[in-house]
């Protein structure tokens, strides 16, 4: 079991002459909901993240696999955080286009996902702008969950990236997750430490690629490869805290 951010964790975190701090957002900053428009965010970590925010070298992304606009919905924020959607595929500054064929390879996902959950009370597929995401949370059978999870991930379509999530599977086009999306995000910025905290398995793309000099927080239960675990999201919320406070005096 990894163990809690040390004292230590925070110290070197907040030192780093360039940092970004990114967060998931559902299960990390907000608790879950019956209704994913309307989630409960921590309000304690919303303002650990915005003091971050205000600080130089310092730069805060909100990176979900919601789409940019459901993201910004659900979520209240404006200007204060850089939000990235879709797993990487779209943020408040700039997006990608699908070609015609690879419009046709989603929808076609789509239909597929329709296909499998035929008859079944509390399956639904999500159409998002790049992803059609098979959703099983509220289906009371739960070794019938599993199986359509199964049948989703074994879908072989050309063109089509397979990922599984809590009770989802998404389908999508680009090859692009959240790993990618840090990686070239720290580069653009030259960025020495990064500090990245969720509870997905597509969290596990991000947690995958950070160094010794950057701190991976997992939230909840599960196998990770993150460095560093924590609970729940008010554990979050009190983690952020003390780096936000670490980072402002590190800065002096």
């Amino acid at each position: 079991m990894q163990m809690l951010p040390t004292e230590q964790d925070i110290a070197k975190i907040a030192a780093a002459k360039h940092l970004l701090v990114v967060s998931d957002f559902d299960g990390t900053l907000a608790e879950f909901s019956t209704d994913p428009a309307n989630v409960p965010v921590n309000s304690d970590a919303v303002a650990a993240l915005t003091t971050l925010s205000t600080l130089e070298h310092t730069e805060v992304a909100i990176l979900s696999g919601r789409h940019v606009d459901g993201l910004r919905e659900a979520s209240g924020f404006g200007q204060e955080f850089t939000l990235v959607g879709s797993h990487g595929a779209e943020s408040s500054g700039a997006q990608i286009h699908l070609s015609d064929a690879q419009q046709r390879t989603l929808e076609a996902a789509g239909e597929v996902f329709e296909q499998l959950i035929q008859g079944v009370d509390g399956a639904f597929v999500e159409y998002k702008p790049f992803h059609r995401v098979l959703h099983v949370a509220k289906v009371e059978d739960r070794e019938l969950a599993q199986q359509l999870l199964a049948k989703a991930l074994s879908t072989e379509i050309d063109g089509l990236f397979l990922q599984p999530g809590k009770n989802i599977v998404e389908a999508a086009v680009l090859d692009i997750n959240k790993g990618t999306w840090v990686q070239n995000r720290q580069e653009e910025l030259g960025a020495d430490a990064v500090m990245f905290l969720g509870d997905d398995t597509t969290d596990e793309t991000v947690f995958a690629i950070l160094g010794p000099a950057d701190l991976g927080v997992k939230v909840g239960e599960g196998d990770t490869l993150a460095q560093r675990r924590v609970d729940d999201v008010p554990a979050v919320a009190s983690l952020l805290g003390q780096v936000a406070k670490a980072r402002k005096a590190a800065l002096g």
